[in-house]
């Protein structure tokens, strides 16, 4: 192959590379959909005693834990943040607040997770009242389980009591 063969080769393979390079991004600007909307998101407040050391602080990121996994395995259209009750916080749209009344013992053999539970969906109040779940552990169940099952339940309780609300079923009213 000559010399001057390889550069008109060469030109014309340039030349289709920006004419194919600017018909493909001109294409792919005008087929874009625009941005996704951000997810509307529900806050977890957690409002417990103060005090009580290292377990208060394993109790909050056990409701956190717990509250976000059983609305997350609801798939709802949330994003779902918690964080603890503290002074000078915004306000959220939609916002589940737990008041942590604690998990105790009713019988030697029973956990009772309860909490006073609210949810406010932009600017309307609903009180779910104290919610509180009893579970009964396996012998020889590690602690840290027997505390996650009870807060489970708790929150699943919760996570139904919601749907009803933000997510009712065709042709129920919403409460």
């Amino acid at each position: 192959m000559k010399a001057k063969d390889r550069v008109t080769r060469f030109a014309r393979c340039g030349a289709l590379l920006v004419l194919f390079s600017g018909v493909g991004s001109s294409g792919f600007a005008q087929g874009s959909s625009p941005a996704p909307t951000p997810l509307p998101e529900l806050a977890i407040v957690v409002v417990d005693s103060l005090g009580g050391g290292p377990r208060q602080a394993d109790n909050y990121n056990r409701i956190a834990r717990e509250f976000t996994e059983a609305i997350n395995e609801r798939n709802w259209p949330l994003r779902v943040t918690a964080e603890r009750f503290a002074a000078n916080t915004p306000d959220h749209p939609i916002e589940l607040r737990i008041f942590v009344q604690g998990i105790r013992r009713e019988t030697p053999v029973d956990l009772t997770f309860s909490a006073w539970i609210t949810l406010d969906d932009h600017g309307t109040k609903h009180d779910f009242g104290v919610v509180r779940f009893s579970y009964n552990p396996h012998m020889g169940q590690d602690m840290d389980d027997r505390l996650d099952h009870a807060v489970r339940g708790a929150a699943r309780i919760t996570a139904s009591k919601i749907e009803s609300i933000l997510f009712p079923k065709p042709g129920t009213p919403k409460p």
